[in-house]
């Protein structure tokens, strides 16, 4: 009888000691992944800090990511100009690039002004004919366009309780989020200094500056609210996923 129940404990002793190491096993494979995002659901926010500090230069791979949304921003930039044309010079009916754009900034943190200038003064300014006198000041129409959500998202995305690199755009919080900081002031604000730039660069007649300036709020809305919230939605985790979104300013 004792032999019975020296046995039955030693039995739970050993079950015991097997679950004791198996916590410890998920606590160590817990702590591992601690950087690695959970999945995100509806506008719960993710673990990772988004901030706006500078903290150091980038990873290998967050530059060569950066320079890759760099050049895809600027190519489509050009073509959407030379191949979706409006009657205003400098302004495309469908500016396909800007939805790329976007969620590019939003991504990269304060690289987005080096891929918004870029991609507005070599892909939408020199390689369509801008001279390049006007090209330089009609960059820094992106600084506007792309810079400003990056910077409202950084700010109060986690006040409001909505992801910072917009993975919940899809939620109606996040989709509320996403049309005021990212879909009309941007254009807007963006789409006015842009034509300015046009018209008093010669390039554009006075009386097409708010003809010109409707076309370019209206289109690049359009094309954000549609290609930007996917882009957010599919391919924001994954870049997050894989380490390559910048948590601080530049890396």
């Amino acid at each position: 009888m004792e032999e019975s129940i020296q046995n039955q404990q030693s039995t739970l002793e050993s079950r015991a000691e097997e679950q004791e190491e198996k916590n410890a096993l998920v606590q160590s494979s817990t702590e591992e992944r601690r950087d690695e995002p959970p999945e995100i659901a509806g506008s719960v926010s993710t673990r990772i800090k988004y901030t706006l500090r500078f903290t150091g230069p980038p990873s290998l791979s967050q530059l060569v990511a950066v320079a890759v949304a760099t050049a895809v921003y600027t190519v489509l930039s050009w073509l959407t100009l030379i191949g979706l044309p409006s009657p205003f010079f400098g302004v495309s009916s469908i500016f396909i690039g800007i939805g790329f754009g976007i969620p590019f900034a939003i991504w990269f943190g304060g690289w987005a002004f080096v891929i918004a200038y870029i991609g507005n003064f070599v892909g939408a300014g020199l390689l369509t004919g801008t001279p390049f006198l006007v090209a330089l000041p009609f960059g820094a129409a992106d600084l506007i366009q792309l810079g400003l959500p990056m910077l409202l998202y950084r700010l109060f995305a986690n006040r409001f309780g909505v992801s910072p690199i917009g993975k919940d755009v899809y939620t109606v919080r996040g989709f509320i989020f996403f049309l005021i900081c990212a879909v009309i002031p941007n254009n807007v604000i963006g789409g006015l200094y842009g034509n300015f730039i046009l018209v008093a660069g010669g390039l554009n007649k006075p009386e097409l500056l708010v003809p010109g300036w409707f076309t370019w709020s209206i289109s690049n809305m359009i094309v954000t609210a549609v290609i930007g919230s996917i882009l957010l939605a599919t391919l924001g985790p994954v870049v997050e996923r894989f380490g390559l979104t910048i948590r601080n300013l530049f890396n």
